[in-house]
């Protein structure tokens, strides 16, 4: 999957956000950080601005792009999805990129390409998107195969369970013709000794040699 650099963007000049304030500067620390790839440090900045200023939209989305550098991909959906966009000062079609890069990453392929596709009607041109968006396509077709195939392979063995029920069971054998069998059985194998000893007899007799 193509990466680009998720989008930090601070707003000094606004009217409630000055350089002096301390929400301002917790955030440009956390941007300094960000761009030197200290994460963690520049993730702790963030949140520190946020505890003063929790509804800036900036400030959760610098927040969620920390939190996705170190792979926290669900945390960084969860951020990227309190933002209004109409709020958030950075350009719409990027943030819809980052939406579709967390949601990709936590395998919703379709919201994923949702977000993809409203960030390309917005900047057509973007090869990035393009090349997300054609990735996601395909992951999302080799979900739903993958799907298919689970529920064929249910299907089946349902199939197969309906035969076996279906099989004729043998019948179990009666009670009194068990006892028959197991008497017949007994007397002959009492006849077969008798017939074994009577011919040890008659062998020992024939070995006896006559006294000349």
């Amino acid at each position: 999957m193509e990466r680009k650099v998720i989008i930090i963007l601070v707003i000094p000049f606004l009217l409630f956000w000055h350089w002096f304030e301390p929400a301002s500067k917790k955030n440009r620390a956390g941007i300094n950080a960000y761009q030197a790839q200290k994460y963690d440090e520049a993730l702790n900045h963030f949140l520190s601005a946020k505890g003063i200023k929790p509804d800036m939209a900036e400030l959760k989305s610098n927040t969620a792009s920390a939190l996705y550098q170190m792979k926290k991909y669900k945390e960084a959906l969860e951020e990227f999805s309190k933002i209004d966009p109409e709020k958030v000062e950075i350009p719409k079609a990027d943030f819809y990129y980052n939406l579709g890069n967390s949601f990709f990453r936590v395998n919703q392929f379709q919201k994923a390409l949702e977000n993809y596709k409203e960030g390309l009607k917005l900047r057509p041109d973007d090869m990035d998107a393009k090349k997300n968006y054609e990735l996601t396509l395909q992951k999302l077709k080799n979900q739903q195969d993958k799907k298919k195939q689970k529920q064929k392979q249910k299907q089946q063995q349902k199939k197969d369970k309906k035969k076996e029920k279906q099989k004729p069971k043998p019948k179990p054998e009666k009670k009194k013709d068990k006892k028959k069998y197991q008497s017949l059985m007994k007397f002959l194998n009492q006849n077969e000794k008798q017939q074994l000893k009577k011919k040890k007899r008659k062998i020992a007799v024939f070995k006896r040699e006559k006294d000349w």
